[in-house]
């Protein structure tokens, strides 16, 4: 299959130089292709919204970082999601005072297979096998694409080094990936299609209420089913497993000293109302009260909010001075972006239980400076481990490759415990690799970690500030 390219123009009343300089500003970037970043700049992080086909949408955020500058004629950005590739803007002058604002990109054949499934028209892998398939559940668009950006490179980074170690028994590793776009129930499609290709395994990286859906509607298949991320926990079947941090794990980690820091003790609490922010605001709540905390008031907003004026008024008439959210990608970047906008970090500071490297690169300097965050992973991390992953991420996927976080790190780690597992049957068949994966311990690049039945996952938790380019590790705990 060949590749596609896709063109979407705007036509501003404005000199060529001038509309530049305006997808510079961002007082007025969203006039072109609501473009967010910080500053235009080789390097910077960049988002775009481009419309897929006809006027008028369906519409499709393009997640990467520019690349190469002309400055009054062409933008040129480098992207990993929703598909791998480069996205040309092009200034082009219609008369003295008009101009067109035309944006190319390339789909490969992945790009190409995300495109039809987009539309409506299903595509199928036949199963192979001569091939061990794990099937990666991500959200290369929605608002989780932000939490997203680096997990398929490191899922093809894990495989890579499965293959050159010998595969699987004797079997070479392959990742197929399916979007969920951050909607449970295309996750349930892109789930059902995985499987019915001959993945031995189902990673997700996605949302709870994605994560939910697929294990109800997948019922009794006997496949194991790990959900890599921060999660808010539960209890399942043996084959369902529930990685990454607990809410009660990072807030145990942060509420103390971060109250302590702040000489403060007034909390209001904003979230997205899905089972996620629902179990996070229960332990917040909890932990608060013990460390002499107050909630003053709650706030929940559909996944997918972008306006957040209400919302920061309403933290404004509280009388709050912390403020916990548990919103997720998209929707805290703009969270954020909005709080240090309308000068509410004046006023309030916040912790952040989703603020991974990628949601504060896209958030930027300015906005993220000095909001705390907990994980059990950061780039930061100082072990030999951690600094050789990095080394080979960026050896294998370049400078502009998006950052790593604790929410695709997991999915790294998850399936070198998935292989570990499987290594020690003397068949790979999924009942045995689940009885097996009950009881695993790892080095990774993380550190320490301990799976104790499908649902206990032992880590440690760092507590870290967001500041110029990354964060800076405060504290952790146990």
């Amino acid at each position: 299959m060949g590749s596609v390219v896709l063109t979407t123009r705007e036509s501003i009343t404005a000199t060529a130089g001038d509309v530049y300089a305006l997808f510079g500003s961002d007082e007025h970037a969203g006039w072109l292709f609501n473009a967010q970043y910080d500053s235009l700049a080789i390097g910077s992080a960049v988002t775009l919204e481009l419309p897929l086909g006809a006027s008028g949408g369906p519409w499709v955020q393009i997640l990467g970082r520019v690349v190469r500058l002309v400055p009054g004629q062409q933008i040129v950005i480098a992207h990993d999601l929703p598909w791998r590739g480069k996205l040309r803007v092009l200034f082009d002058p219609l008369t003295p005072q008009s101009t067109r604002v035309t944006a190319i990109a390339e789909l490969d054949e992945s790009g190409v297979q995300w495109l039809l499934r987009r539309r409506g028209w299903p595509t199928q892998e036949r199963e192979d096998s001569r091939e061990h398939r794990i099937g990666l559940l991500t959200s290369k668009s929605g608002p989780g694409a932000v939490f997203a950006v680096a997990c398929e490179n490191l899922a093809a980074m894990a495989a890579n080094e499965l293959n050159a170690d010998g595969g699987l028994h004797g079997r070479p590793v392959r990742v197929i990936v399916g979007d969920d776009a951050t909607d449970p129930d295309v996750g349930i499609a892109e789930a059902r299609r995985l499987l019915s290709a001959g993945c031995r395994v189902l990673i997700a990286s996605v949302t709870s209420a994605t994560f939910s859906a697929v294990e109800r509607a997948l019922g009794a298949q006997s496949v194991p089913l790990i959900h890599a991320v921060l999660n808010e926990g539960g209890r399942g079947p043996g084959h369902v497993f529930r990685l990454g941090e607990r809410p009660a794990g990072q807030l145990h980690a942060a509420v103390s000293p971060f109250m302590k820091h702040n000489d403060s003790r007034h909390w209001f609490i904003v979230g997205n109302d899905y089972s996620w922010s629902h179990g996070a605001h229960i332990a917040a709540r909890q932990i608060i009260s013990r460390t002499h905390g107050v909630v003053v008031a709650e706030r929940l907003v559909p996944l997918g909010t972008r306006d957040f004026a209400d919302v920061i008024a309403d933290i404004v008439r509280s009388g709050a001075d912390l403020v916990l959210s548990s919103l997720v990608g998209a929707d805290e970047v703009a969270f954020e972006r909005q709080s240090h906008a309308l000068g509410l970090r004046s006023r309030c500071r916040t912790l952040s239980l989703v603020l991974d490297e990628s949601t504060r690169e896209r958030i930027g300097d300015r906005a993220s400076a000095g909001l705390w965050t907990a994980f059990g992973y950061f780039q930061q991390l100082a072990t030999s481990e951690n600094k050789a992953f990095i080394s080979r991420y960026r050896d294998t996927f370049g400078a502009w490759a998006p950052p790593v976080s604790s929410l695709s790190e997991s999915v790294y780690e998850a399936i070198g415990l998935y292989a570990a597992a499987a290594r020690q049957c003397d068949e790979d068949a999924p009942s045995n690799v689940v009885a097996r994966l009950h009881r695993q311990r790892a080095i990774v690049p993380r550190g320490h970690v301990e799976l104790d039945g499908p649902h206990v996952f032992r880590q440690e938790i760092h507590v870290a500030e967001a500041t110029t380019g990354g964060f800076r590790l405060l504290e952790a705990h146990a």
